[in-house]
């Protein structure tokens, strides 16, 4: 990690939560004045349930779109975004798949593309007690076991995603987004139109961009592992064209160049600087 005074408490969720949820993350930090932490496009939804002051939240190709958010629910996204706190943060972060998010969240992920949104304007007033009983937990375990109970609880109510396009959205995420997308549609013998509308449903994005987000999942997943990295030979493992093609695609999800990317250190927070005056 390259966040400097922070915390990270690792949390499992519950074996029944496989396929749904990825990770649970307590996380709390103190700094001198304001952070803002760069958060990288990734295949996931992250539900925020803040502890502390709230958050800003702003588009990276787009810093002038900044918003204040307490607790919050993160769309997918084909670009950075900027996560800033003034200076003394705490919440906990649940990492939803693609799949468990349209089920638990209930909403259509278009709607959520691209965008940070409260967390009551998607779940309701209930949101606004849980977020409190979580608060008012003693210790993080107590913490991560509400969370299993939640979803549990809301899981029982939620339908299932249709099987056919829950299978193909499988594909493009577990191959790192080198399935081809026509085979898709031919394999399920749907028209690309539909294909299309049902991952906006599902997912947010377009099979196409859902892809180059999973390419670039892979590629900071090779960073993150630590080993010496070979451009030429990372583009090829990651079904990229070539280097080049590698590069604009960081440079177009991540804001930075490949180097940057790399000495930025990559994990779920990659990197931090100082909020604008």
């Amino acid at each position: 990690m390259v966040t400097v005074g922070a915390t990270f408490v690792t949390g499992s969720p519950h074996p029944s939560l496989r396929g749904v949820v990825l990770r649970y993350e307590g996380f709390a930090q103190k700094t001198p004045g304001p952070v803002v932490i760069r958060e990288l496009p990734g295949t996931f939804v992250p539900v925020i349930i803040d502890l502390d002051a709230g958050w800003t939240v702003a588009d990276g190709r787009r810093p002038q779109s900044q918003i204040r958010l307490d607790s919050f629910v993160a769309g997918l996204t084909d670009g950075p975004v900027l996560v800033g706190h003034g200076g003394s943060a705490r919440c906990l972060q649940i990492d939803l798949t693609v799949l468990g998010a349209r089920r638990l969240l209930g909403v259509p992920m278009n709607e959520l593309a691209n965008l940070s949104v409260p967390l009551e304007d998607v779940l309701g007033r209930t949101a606004v007690q849980f977020v409190q009983r979580v608060g008012e937990a003693p210790d993080w375990p107590t913490r991560f076991s509400l969370i299993d109970e939640a979803i549990q609880s809301r899981l029982a109510q939620a339908p299932i995603v249709e099987p056919d396009i829950a299978w193909s959205i499988r594909q493009v995420v577990d191959s790192g987004g080198t399935t081809p997308i026509a085979h898709l549609a031919d394999e399920l013998g749907w028209s690309h139109r539909k294909l299309i509308a049902r991952f906006r449903d599902v997912v947010g994005l377009p099979p196409k961009r859902v892809a180059r987000i999973a390419r670039f999942e892979r590629l900071t997943a090779m960073l993150a592992d630590g080993a010496a990295l070979d451009w030429a030979g990372a583009a090829t493992e990651c079904g990229y064209f070539d280097q080049a093609h590698l590069a604009r695609e960081v440079r177009d999800l991540a804001g930075l160049t490949p180097t940057e990317l790399r000495a930025a250190g990559v994990n779920f927070v990659q990197d931090e600087a100082m909020l604008p005056a």
